[in-house]
């Protein structure tokens, strides 16, 4: 396995976990929600969610060895 496989592994496991912290905060906030709540809350947990895509596909294309082929290039 070379490094660019074991960093794309690395990359799907953040999106994973991501993922998880996601929807694990999304229902407790929801649970749990009151008036003193920030309503920043929401950008926050999207911004999370966002951040799970970008994991995922960071570390799908370096997998595949698109993403290294294009950083090669740079």
């Amino acid at each position: 396995m070379n490094p660019e496989n074991m960093i794309g592994l690395v990359f799907i496991l953040l999106g994973i976990w991501q993922f998880v912290a996601f929807f694990k905060t999304f229902r407790a906030f929801r649970k749990h929600t009151i008036n003193g709540t920030s309503g920043f809350a929401p950008y926050a947990f999207w911004s999370g969610l966002i951040y799970a895509f970008i994991f995922l596909g960071m570390g799908i294309s370096m997998i595949f060895n698109e993403l290294t082929e294009f950083l090669s290039g740079l």
